[in-house]
């Protein structure tokens, strides 16, 4: 595992609004045989103490592990639904999640995973959503 930056841009869009934020922590990552595995701690004050482990097989499936306060292993895959649960303090929810893209450029020396995914619960609509990763390696000497 190699030492990153890590910079996640969160859009999403939900009841015709429009909401983004970013956040930059820094994590760990490595090239595996068929992808790439990006850990970050979540350094939001409602998500403190959260581990986020993305598992990214080439540009058509993540599988977004997050574990401490907030449990979820949601899995997003390229124009295919998944039933996810997802456990926050105040109880679980069950979700679909559907990826309308995925884009992966990361590599040795770090680079970018871009995806789109829906969410619903009970098959209605809830939001869409984007996500901009920046993976940048740290060096040695840091």
């Amino acid at each position: 595992m190699k030492n990153a930056i890590i910079t996640i841009t969160d859009r999403h869009f939900q009841d015709g609004e429009e909401y983004s934020c970013e956040l930059t922590t820094s994590g760990r990552y490595e090239i595996t045989e068929n992808g790439c595995t990006v850990i970050y701690n979540e350094t939001d004050e409602e998500m403190t103490n959260c581990l986020t482990t993305l598992d990214v097989i080439g540009s058509q499936k993540i599988t977004m592990t997050r574990s401490g306060k907030y449990n979820t292993e949601m899995i997003i895959e390229k124009d295919r639904r998944h039933t996810c649960f997802y456990s926050t303090p105040y109880g679980e929810l069950i979700m679909g999640i559907y990826a309308k893209m995925i884009s992966n450029e990361i590599g040795e020396n770090g680079g970018t995973l871009k995806f789109a995914y829906t969410i619903d619960f009970n098959n209605s609509p809830a939001s869409e959503n984007e996500l901009h990763i920046t993976v940048a390696a740290k060096s040695q000497e840091e």
